[in-house]
């Protein structure tokens, strides 16, 4: 049980200690952008819901 919330801490530390970027910064007034990760593109998608969609 120690090594599992052992794990979990340290999960949530990298999360908190991840940089962190607005979606409006990404998205620059639009709706979509596209990310490119080594060979492959991602599209990030804001819907009409205001919700964030990546798809690949």
């Amino acid at each position: 049980m120690q090594q599992t919330t052992e794990t979990l801490s340290t999960r949530q530390n990298a999360v908190t200690d991840a940089p962190r970027v607005p979606s409006q910064q990404l998205l620059r007034g639009g709706r979509r952008v596209v990310i490119e990760h080594g060979e492959s593109r991602y599209t990030l998608l804001l819907t009409r819901n205001d919700k964030l969609i990546l798809v690949k």
